[in-house]
């Protein structure tokens, strides 16, 4: 495939973000008799982690309207790149429309993307390539890479789901109303293993540079909302390594109704995975 500038043209810069109870008795003093209720012994702990493993396994059984944004800012970049569709998870089905815009830049200089996922292979177009070539092609899920940090490979939303479930140090943060539903909010860090997952390696080698800089504690958090049904309706992903800052906000919403997603193209040109680059594809 001869790959374009607008997918494959990120700078340096971008590799690192867009290309960063039972009842107890005895004596009180005095002799009297002290007890302790079932209703007033301590709550058992929240097992946060655990709480957010088994919501990542329900939502990936399960089928959900995708929104997700990220951002990128500093040293020079400023852009946004939105994903939006449905998706069957359970399925393996799903159709995005993918676009970039730079910040300050009119809606309609947006670089767009469409994009159908089907078992294993992801079909993908530009529709408004600058040298006229539209047409689909088609590539493995499961071999696409990652080119910068917080992308997930051709924008696949159960990979986010999957950078999610290995966040650590994980506790509740209370409840409140996210996407229109009462979710409880938890929070927790990641570490260099979901940052870089399935990240190509040229630009794995420089992102580990770069992160040395910044000692064991990692500056990357993952914000995460559960419905009460145990199941994901938000998943905020954020890096900043100082002069640059990455961010990845994922809503899912009516996850568990049906979805309507595009039938796979036909006659879409097979091409490597590793021919698939640039910040629209992850």
């Amino acid at each position: 495939m001869r790959r374009s500038a607008t997918l494959v043209g990120v700078s340096a810069i971008a590799v690192l973000a867009s290309g960063c109870s039972s009842a107890s008795g005895g004596r009180a003093a005095g002799g009297r008799e002290q007890t302790t209720s079932a209703a007033s012994s301590p709550a058992p702990a929240v097992d946060a982690g655990r709480e957010v493993r088994a919501a990542v396994d329900t939502t990936q059984r399960s089928t959900a309207r995708i929104d997700d944004r990220i951002r990128l800012t500093g040293m020079g970049q400023d852009f946004t790149i939105t994903v939006k569709g449905a998706f069957d998870m359970k399925a393996d089905r799903g159709s995005l429309k993918v676009s970039l815009t730079h910040a300050g830049a009119s809606p309609d200089a947006a670089v767009r993307l469409d994009e159908i996922f089907h078992g294993s292979t992801v079909s993908f177009r530009m529709p408004e390539e600058m040298n006229g070539d539209t047409g689909w092609r088609s590539t493995s899920r499961d071999e696409a890479e990652v080119h910068a940090l917080l992308r997930a490979p051709l924008n696949d939303p159960e990979f986010v789901l999957r950078q999610v479930s290995m966040a650590h140090s994980l506790t509740a943060a209370g409840e409140e109303k996210v996407n229109g539903v009462p979710a409880r909010h938890y929070t927790g860090k990641l570490d260099h293993k979901p940052l870089l997952l399935r990240m190509v390696k040229e630009r794995r080698e420089k992102a580990e540079e770069a992160m040395a800089m910044t000692g064991d504690e990692l500056p990357a958090t993952a914000d995460v909302w559960v419905t009460k049904e145990g199941l994901i309706t938000r998943a905020l992903l954020a890096c900043d390594l100082g002069g640059m800052k990455v961010s990845s906000t994922m809503n899912l919403t009516d996850v568990g109704k049906p979805v309507t997603v595009a039938s796979p193209p036909e006659g879409a040109r097979p091409v490597p995975a590793a021919s698939v680059g640039g910040p629209l594809v992850g």
